[in-house]
């Protein structure tokens, strides 16, 4: 009987190479040629100093003594600043956009050889992209997780439901849906078919997230933990009907969540975007408003949330959502405390042109400092 390790489909292919106009083909050495080459000892510290994934990367490469040194672990790529992975035009090629130091990190992926692409990037999580293949007339698609620092990929079975969201979990569970639809499919690498269960009517679906291993749901606008089996689910509602008076303010919802703890995030787009937070306060079983997250800050998708950050990363400023946009490279900076927001744009070489109609996707917010590989 094949065991759980040996049924999970995987496969290694290089690491994605960082690049800035060197070979990152030229072989490195076996150790540190020159004599004042720092200590073997201090090159841990040193690493874990770098602000730049490109300067990680060229350290790295310098020696095999350096590479064996540095895996790319969330302990050493922790002072590692969010990235955009964005699109070159007209290639499609993608690249690694660092938003504070308005650098370019150009690296391969195992498909990045087809035109146009044969897959695109649905998400960043635990190390891992979540890509999809594009579909077409009898070909369902099918996801892959790449890991980005390791090469290693876990392929998924066709999917044919519709989606547009993937959950993934720390335990590398996907879950994907449509929002608005009762239907949820999920499994995990090495299964051979997605399973598929559905919330009992008149229940549907607006987003999922999962906190510390629990699976939450936004059912309309109430909080609910979601346990999935076989082929069925069960919801538990933490909270009742919301009536007008304690309704959340908000066009779209999104939940998010930071601590720990379960967020609500709400969207306005009037005269100008307005973000709100709320908190799910248990005691009394509804949604409150916040404006204080403790010094982290929010990372939106353009479909949903993508991670909380600490403050003790460079450039972050704490008390803000970072929002992806809907033009590539495009994202919104929210303060929380003034309710100020800033539209900023990625200008690099390859940017498309600001009235480009060609279909390219929004960019995602990579984050290297929460690699899956925790050493």
């Amino acid at each position: 009987m094949a065991t759980a390790e040996a049924k999970r489909r995987r496969h290694h292919s290089p690491p994605a190479s960082i690049a800035a106009g060197g070979d990152s083909s030229t072989p490195t050495s076996a150790a540190p040629a020159d004599s004042s080459s720092p200590s073997l000892d201090l090159i841990p510290d040193i690493a874990r100093r770098l602000t730049s994934l490109e300067d990680f990367f060229s350290l790295r490469a310098s020696c095999r003594a350096y590479r064996a040194l540095l895996p790319a672990s969330r302990r050493l790529l922790a002072s590692q600043s969010p990235l955009l992975l964005v699109s070159l035009y007209p290639s499609f090629a993608e690249a690694l956009f660092h938003p504070r130091l308005r650098r370019l990190h150009r690296f391969r992926l195992p498909w990045g050889h087809h035109l146009p692409p044969s897959r695109y990037t649905l998400l960043y999580a635990h190390g891992f992209l979540v890509t999809s293949t594009t579909a077409a007339n009898n070909y369902p698609p099918r996801l892959l997780l790449l890991c980005l620092f390791t090469g290693e990929q876990l392929r998924l079975p066709r999917v044919f439901a519709p989606f547009s969201r993937v959950i993934l979990t720390a335990d590398l569970l996907v879950v994907i849906f449509l929002p608005g639809r009762a239907t949820v499919q999920h499994c995990r690498p090495g299964d051979a078919l997605w399973r598929v269960a559905s919330a009992p009517a008149p229940h549907v679906f607006d987003d999922l997230i999962s906190v510390n291993g629990t699976l939450y749901a936004l059912v309309g606008l109430r909080l609910a933990t979601l346990q999935l089996s076989e082929s069925s689910l069960e919801l538990s509602f933490l909270g009742g009907e919301h009536d007008d008076a304690n309704r959340p303010e908000g066009d779209r919802f999104m939940l998010g969540e930071c601590g720990g703890e379960v967020l609500l995030i709400s969207v306005e787009h009037e005269e100008r975007v307005v973000y709100r937070v709320f908190r799910w306060a248990s005691e009394k079983r509804k949604w409150e408003m916040i404006t204080n997250l403790g010094g982290r800050s929010l990372f939106l998708g353009l479909d949903g949330f993508a991670a909380c950050v600490d403050q003790d990363h460079p450039g972050v400023r704490g008390d803000c959502l970072y929002a992806a946009g809907r033009r590539l490279g495009e994202w919104h900076e929210y303060s929380l405390a003034d309710g100020t927001c800033d539209v900023c744009n990625a200008d690099y070489p390859g940017a498309p042109p600001l009235n480009n109609s060609s279909l390219i996707r929004p960019s995602v917010w990579i984050f290297p400092s929460f690699s899956f590989v925790d050493v």
